[in-house]
C-alpha cells in the first residue's frame, strides 16, 4: 500500500472504520479521544524515512497521511470524528506527489469536520471544554502535546470560585484501543492472511540463494525482494539474518557476516501488506545439512514448536503454553546433559531461561509485536477466537555458554503465525518445511 499517494486506502471499506468508530464513540461519556498520525522523519540532511501512520490513528481513521490529528468525542447517537490536516503546499508537492485538501479528505474518510493543521490552536480549547478525561498518548507528537496542555489550561482554569469543570486526567488511548485491535475482524485477518503468505512464499525463495560463503545480507535482500514482488509495501520490521553466533543475538539485524560451511542460519523476517504484519523464523544448515550435534538441539525446538501448537485453543492461557514449552525445551536441555536435575526443579529455578530468554508467543496484527495484555485481572490471558499470535519456541548456545564448547555458537527459532477459531487454530502462514529431513530436502532441492 502506498501511503504517500492521493489515493484513499485500497482493500479496506470506509464501513469498517466507521464501526470501529462508533465502539469507541460508546466508550468515551464526556471524554475525548485525540490522536496523532506521526510526523516524517529524516535519515539524515533532507532525506526522509519513508512514512508509516501511527496505527492506532490510523485504526479508526483509515488515514494515511503524516502531520495529521483526529479527535473524537460523543455527540448524539454516534459521535464526531474532527480532522486537522496540513494545508496543501504546491512547492512542496513537486517533490513528493500530489496530496488531497481538506475537502477530500472530508469526503472520503468520512469526518464530520476537517481543518488545516495550523487551527488546532484554535480548537482544541473548546473542544476539550467541559470534558471528563482527554485519552492521548503522551510522547507521541510533542507540537500536539503542548496544545493539549495548554488547552486544558485554557479550557478548565476557573473563573470564579466554585465554577468550572474538574478534569479527571490525561489517559493513554490504550486504555480504549487495545482490547478492540486485539481481537481482529474479517478484513483484517484477509490482510495478515495475505501477509503472512507473502512471507512464507518468500522464505521458499530466498532458501535458494543460502550457500557457504554468501552474506548474510544476500539472505536479507533476496527476502525483501520477495515481499516487493508479491506486493508487500516492505518489511514489517528489520530482518534477523544471524549466522553462526550471530543466530544466538535475539534481534540481531546488522546481516553483515559472511556465511561459513557447518554454520547454521537463523532468517527472521516478515512482510507488512497493508500495514499489517506477517512473522515468520526458520533456521537452515548453511551446507545443506545439519551437523549430529545441531540436529539434536533443533529436533528439540520442532519439539517445542509442535507441543505448543498441539494446545493453541480457547480457554487455554497463554501461560499454559510457555509452561508446556519451556518443560518440553528443559526435557531436551536435560537429554543433551546442559542441564541437570528434574524438569519441575529447572522451570521452579528457571535455569532454562540461559538457553531460552524469550517468551513462546507475541500478539499480531498491525504491529508486529501488536497491542492487547498478556495478562487480565491478575491472571495469564485466555486465548479466545478472533486473536492472532506468533508460536516461536527457541534454544540458544550465546558466548556466555562458553563452557559447553560443542554447542557454543547454535542458535536455533522456528515461528509461525497462527489464528485462534472457534475449535482449534487456523496456520496463517503457509506450511513450509520444518523436520530437519524436509529442510535438509529443501536445501537440496
Amino acid at each position: 500500500m502506498d501511503c504517500n499517494s492521493k489515493k484513499p486506502m485500497l482493500g479496506f471499506s470506509p464501513e469498517l472504520f466507521e464501526e470501529r468508530r462508533k465502539k469507541v464513540f460508546s466508550k468515551l461519556h464526556n471524554s475525548v479521544l485525540l490522536l496523532s498520525s506521526g510526523s516524517v522523519k529524516k535519515k539524515s540532511r533532507d532525506i526522509e524515512i519513508p512514512f508509516r501512520p501511527d496505527s492506532d490513528f490510523f485504526y479508526l481513521t483509515g488515514l494515511c497521511e503524516p502531520e495529521c490529528v483526529a479527535l473524537l468525542r460523543p455527540n448524539g447517537s454516534d459521535g464526531d470524528l474532527i480532522l486537522f490536516v496540513p494545508a496543501r503546499d504546491m512547492d512542496k508537492e513537486i517533490w513528493i506527489g500530489e496530496r488531497m485538501g481538506p475537502g477530500e479528505i472530508k469526503e472520503q474518510f468520512g469526518a464530520t469536520e476537517v481543518y488545516e493543521r495550523h487551527q488546532l490552536d484554535q480548537y482544541l480549547p473548546s473542544l476539550f471544554s467541559d470534558v471528563d478525561k482527554i485519552y492521548f498518548r503522551i510522547g507521541s507528537d510533542r507540537h500536539v502535546q503542548d496544545l493539549v496542555l495548554s488547552s486544558i489550561s485554557s479550557a478548565h482554569l476557573p473563573k470564579t470560585r466554585g465554577s468550572g469543570r474538574r478534569l479527571e486526567g490525561i489517559l493513554d488511548p490504550g486504555y480504549l484501543l487495545d482490547e478492540m485491535r486485539l481481537f481482529k475482524d474479517a478484513e483484517e485477518l484477509d490482510h495478515i492472511r495475505k501477509a503472512a503468505l507473502i512471507t512464507s512464499e518468500s522464505f521458499e525463495e530466498m532458501v535458494t540463494y543460502c550457500r557457504p560463503g554468501a552474506g548474510e545480507w544476500e539472505l536479507e535482500a533476496a527476502l525483501e525482494f520477495g515481499f516487493r514482488r508479491r506486493g508487500a509495501s516492505g518489511a514489517a520490521y528489520p530482518t534477523i539474518v544471524g549466522s553462526g553466533a550471530n543466530s544466538c543475538v535475539l534481534h540481531y539485524s546488522d546481516n553483515a557476516r559472511r556465511m561459513g560451511d557447518g554454520d547454521l542460519v537463523l532468517v527472521d523476517g516478515g512482510a507488512e501488506y497493508n500495514l499489517y504484519a506477517g512473522d515468520m523464523t526458520r533456521t537452515f544448515p548453511v551446507s545443506g545439512t545439519f551437523s549430529s550435534i545441531q540436529k539434536a538441539v533443533y529436533e528439540i525446538v520442532v519439539g517445542a514448536y509442535k507441543c505448543a501448537i498441539e494446545h493453541l485453543e480457547p480457554g487455554v492461557t497463554l501461560a499454559d503454553i510457555h509452561q508446556k514449552t519451556a518443560g518440553n525445551l528443559a526435557d531436551g536441555l536435560l537429554d543433551l546433559g546442559v542441564l541437570e536435575g528434574s524438569t519441575e526443579e529447572i522451570l521452579e529455578k528457571g535455569s532454562y531461561k540461559t538457553f531460552f530468554p524469550h517468551q513462546t508467543s507475541h500478539w499480531l496484527g498491525l504491529d508486529v509485536h501488536d497491542v492487547g495484555d498478556y495478562v487480565k485481572e491478575g491472571s495469564s490471558r485466555v486465548l479466545e477466537p478472533g486473536m492472532v499470535l506468533t508460536v516461536e519456541p527457541g534454544l540458544y548456545f550465546p558466548p556466555s555458554t562458553k563452557t559447553l564448547e560443542d554447542f557454543f555458537g547454535i542458535g536455533v527459532r522456528i515461528e509461525d503465525d497462527f489464528l485462534i477459531t472457534d475449535n482449534g487454530y487456523e496456520l496463517m502462514t503457509s506450511p513450509l518445511p520444518v523436520s530437519a529431513e524436509e529442510v535438509e530436502s529443501l536445501m537440496g532441492a
